[in-house]
């Protein structure tokens, strides 16, 4: 099976901050040293330890980690994505900043589309700073699901939690817990701009005994107890909150608390006011007696939201020292407090309507008065709306402030937008505010200049002089500072000449093996990549892919061997296009199977044998081709099997020949694919029995075997001596024959190609070639009769780099083994391309050679051929002898390719080395001439470098 490798790097988009998990490491932390450090926590990054430096390459994985090196002055990074689920961490902080550099956590900015999310336990809040004192939490987001305590601040101090936000749905049976709490050994905790919704009783709840907290511009969605309880706390500033209390009180002050009240929005709901609400008659504002003299109030809003419906009970707006006042007119008589107070408004917890009695109408020096609101705007005068409270900011009251809202035209952009540089634009300027302030621009063109400014109305033009990809940037003002801004698209000032287009292909490898029938593409980046608006790539095959921009490769899975032309074209951002092209060669690359004989058949006369490739061990991943071992017996008359794809024209080629009271043994190449059949046709006028095994596969979609051919060397030879054996090998003996770590073949080959010999035999026999070691892996070598000398080349896969040779006969007979060719690594190795079956006739004089020409046609490529894969057939010899195919150009070697006997035909497969020039020779080593019939199946072609 097609093996894909593993991707790497992480999108740095998606990380979400998780807990701590098994297997992340035990070791401690060893962050770097430094002063006002960042550390970085992000459990999804591939790189991150819980025992490295927390940099942002190896940061920490849990945040717990950071927190316990945290030093002062540093800040802690915790990256996350709202998208992903978050794993619960409980996180304690012990360690503690100064006045002068404070500890920083801190997660996503409002400003960024991303969350930092942490999931709260069932059992522990999932944050809790514990006697610290000079530390920043900002920007995080917690998932309660359990509707449990979420932050928690015990015995600490000047500590500021802002820009929080807890979410999950409401819940549907009373719960207890507590969304931010302080606890009363707290003092000079500041919460500010944070959003609490309704997943937990309370909102924020201050302890008995804090001192000087500020709780301020924050968003509470409260639905059982109270959404701002402060018991006894001192010096407690509770300024423009604004809370949705539907049912339990929004703001109390209680147990002695002392401290100010101002300009908090509080929000009912009639239609809410049922039995399913805890106490629906809770005030929205209670302060008892125990704190009524020490607390002040003012500028704050009862409101209704504007979805309310239905006629629930009226709702008791304060209780101050016991009483409860149904309005703020009826307050103001009581208790002379809320001055300033409104009522009778609608509201609700999201922006401001414009007119609205909350706008401009705030105590700007209230205690814990903010200059931004919850969602980091400014504290604006809204032009529109009279300015009705007091100080020279004119904020709004509650946590959100309305903001002006500048229109830019949507027509407002450059023109031309592209070009050859140098480009001249135009840029309208035209922009209007909703509350009629007077506007300015400033321009920002993108390529260093001078921004241009002015007032809006009147177009501004400017010249790009030199080529680019620049995105201008307008900036409109008002006279308190509100700015809006519009991006554009880039202006493209072109060059002369459209950026020039490159691609290039390799097959794609991966741990020394290749999967030939995938290429892998390299798209460097072009020049002036800024100017390229896309990339195709063709494949050649009837299918595209769209491309990055920049340098990138890509792979793409070929669905047969074959020659591919791709092409890239690249289209610039004025339309211009430039184009690359590359061949391929998708090829196949050899599968090792142990041999074992898959089937055993009788074909009558001129009959057809029908074996699918799932006998053959040919249904897996892309293969092409099989490597068969045919041992032929029983033969009623001479003949020939000839090996084809079923559903194609045979072709006149023969896989082995055989004749009566002989067997015979060849290695033959066939194509097929993984859904068809192999036909084996029969040509003689008798029938014949056949024992076919696989020896091997050639795939195009498996990361497999490249092929190594070897200028033939003889390895063993009993009669000189060669490989260590002087004698005749006895029948029933063996000989073990080192192939691996000798003559080019390394230690680490997964099968050799031999070629192996039996001569001056005293009996009747045959020859078995096995993997050393193993009782299950081996072919069939030649068979012979008395006398007679016999070739077979064989495949064999090698675990140790050695092989067997068993004498089968009951006597003794010479062997010889020679050196064809190996398979393993990819490196300097070849690729099999399938070639459509032809045969040449040739004749041969004796101690005459011939050449053979085996690229540039048939499928087999011109150039870069290494190797051709024949059937040599001599029929019926007038003498005996042997054939020698090697590489034109070189030396012939001293080896035999295939032997032949007077009057017998011998076929036999030969894996040859191709000359430089694409030709092979075949040397006649006999006393008399004879007819040769080479039939090509296929050829090896170097794997391209990559």
């Amino acid at each position: 099976m097609h093996r894909r490798r593993p991707a790497v790097g992480p999108s740095l988009a998606a990380i979400v901050v998780a807990g701590v998990m098994s297997g992340w490491g035990a070791a401690a932390a060893v962050a770097d040293p430094g002063p006002d450090r960042t550390l970085y926590v992000n459990n999804q990054s591939l790189t991150c330890t819980d025992s490295g430096p927390g940099t942002e390459s190896r940061p920490f994985c849990s945040v717990q980690t950071a927190a316990d090196v945290v030093e002062p002055g540093d800040t802690v990074r915790i990256l996350g994505d709202y998208s992903m689920s978050p794993h619960p961490e409980t996180v304690i902080l012990t360690r503690s900043g100064t006045s002068d550099k404070p500890i920083t956590f801190s997660g996503a900015p409002l400003s960024s589309r991303l969350k930092t999310v942490l999931a709260t336990p069932a059992s522990a809040p999932a944050l809790t700073l514990k006697g610290v004192h000079d530390v920043r939490v900002e920007s995080l987001t917690f998932r309660d699901e359990h509707h449990s305590d979420v932050v928690a601040v015990t015995g600490s101090d000047h500590v500021t939690l802002d820009q929080l936000t807890v979410e999950n749905t409401a819940p549907t049976v009373p719960v207890t817990g507590t969304a931010i709490g302080v606890d009363g050994t707290s003092s000079d905790v500041t919460l500010s701009r944070n959003t609490l919704n309704p997943s937990t009783a309370y909102g924020v709840r201050v302890q008995p005994g804090a001192a000087r907290i500020t709780v301020t511009s924050n968003l509470i969605f409260i639905g059982q107890q109270g959404g701002i309880v402060v018991s006894g706390a001192a010096d407690t500033d509770v300024t423009s909150n604004t809370v949705f209390a539907p049912c339990a009180t929004g703001i109390s002050l209680d147990g002695g608390s002392s401290g100010v009240v101002e300009n908090n929005v509080a929000i009912t709901n009639g239609s809410m006011q049922t039995g399913s609400c805890p106490a629906p008659t809770a005030p929205l504002y209670a302060v008892p007696a125990d704190s009524a003299n020490q607390v002040t109030a003012d500028y704050n809003v009862a409101a209704t939201a504007r979805s309310s419906s239905g006629s629930g009970p009226a709702r008791t707006e304060y209780s101050w020292a016991g009483t409860a006042y149904t309005t703020s007119a009826a307050f103001r008589e009581g208790t002379g407090q809320g001055t300033h107070d409104i009522d009778g408004v609608t509201a609700y917890p999201g922006p401001l309507p414009e007119h609205s009695p909350l706008i401009d109408s705030a105590d700007a020096t209230a205690p814990g008065e903010l200059s931004t609101d919850l969602t980091g705007h400014p504290r604006v005068d809204d032009l529109l709306v009279a300015n009705t409270g007091t100080g020279t900011t004119h904020p709004d009251r509650g946590a959100l402030e309305r903001q002006d809202t500048l229109t830019i035209a949507s027509d407002d952009v450059p023109t031309p937008p592209k070009g050859l540089a140098p480009l001249g634009i135009s840029l309208k300027t035209d922009a209007t505010s909703s509350w009629g302030a007077a506007l300015t621009y400033s321009v920002d063109f993108g390529d260093g200049s001078d921004p241009a400014t002015g007032t809006p109305g009147t177009p501004v033009t400017h010249t790009y002089s030199a080529p680019g990809l620049y995105h201008p940037r307008i900036t409109f003002t008002e006279p308190d500072g509100t700015t809006a801004q519009k991006s554009y698209a880039g202006v493209a000032a072109g060059t002369a000449a459209p950026p020039a287009a490159d691609l290039s292909a390799a097959p794609d490898t991966a741990n020394g093996q290749v999967d030939a029938g995938s290429a892998r593409f390299a798209v460097p980046a072009p020049a002036d990549a800024w100017e390229v608006a896309y990339r195709t790539l063709q494949y050649g095959d009837g299918t595209q892919d769209n491309l990055a921009v920049d340098a990138t490769e890509t792979t793409h899975q070929y669905p047969a061997p074959g020659t591919y032309s791709a092409t890239l074209t690249q289209t610039d951002l004025l339309g211009r296009t430039t184009t690359a092209t590359t061949v391929f060669h998708a090829a196949d690359a050899f599968v090792a199977v142990s041999p074992a004989y898959d089937t055993e058949k009788t074909i009558a006369a001129h009959g057809v044998l029908k074996l699918s490739a799932a006998t053959l061990r040919a249904d897996s991943n892309g293969v092409d081709a099989v490597q068969l071992q045919l041992v032929t017996g029983n033969a009623k008359a001479s003949g020939a099997l000839t090996l084809y794809a079923h559903g194609t024209t045979r072709p006149n080629t023969a896989g082995i020949s055989f004749e009566p009271g002989r067997t015979a043994t060849a290695e033959t190449t066939v194509r097929v694919t993984p859904t068809g059949s192999v036909d084996l046709y029969n040509a003689s006028t008798g029938a014949v029995t056949v024992d076919v095994a696989t020896v091997g596969l050639q795939s195009h979609a498996q990361y497999a075997d490249a092929y190594h051919p070897a200028a033939p060397v003889r390895l063993l030879d009993t009669r000189t001596g060669t490989g260590g054996v002087h004698s005749p090998v006895a029948g029933g003996h063996s000989v073990t024959l080192t192939v691996g770590g000798t003559h080019g073949v390394p230690a680490g080959a997964d099968a050799v190609v031999l070629g192996v010999t039996a001569t001056t035999t005293k009996a009747s026999g045959d020859l078995t070639v096995a993997t050393h070691g193993t009782g299950d892996s081996a072919v069939s070598g030649p068979h012979w009769t008395t006398g007679q000398t016999a070739t077979a080349q064989v495949v064999i896969p090698v675990h140790d780099g050695k092989v067997v040779l068993h004498n089968e006969s009951r006597a003794s007979a010479h062997l010889v083994a020679d050196l064809v060719g190996w398979y393993g690594s990819t490196a300097n190795g070849s690729e099999f391309l399938p070639a459509t079956p032809t045969r040449t006739a040739l004749r041969i004089a004796a101690h005459a050679t011939v050449k053979l020409k085996v690229t540039g046609a048939h499928g087999v490529p011109a150039s870069g051929v290494t190797a051709a894969d024949l059937n040599l057939t001599v029929p019926a010899p007038s003498g005996s002898g042997y054939l020698v195919a090697y590489a034109d150009g070189g030396a012939r070697p001293g080896v035999c390719s295939l032997n032949f006997t007077k009057g017998h035909s011998a076929t036999g497969g030969a894996l040859v080395k191709v000359g430089t020039d694409g030709e092979i020779d075949l040397y006649n080593a006999g006393a008399g001439p004879v007819n040769v019939s080479a039939d090509l199946l296929g050829a090896y072609e170097a794997v391209p470098a990559g």
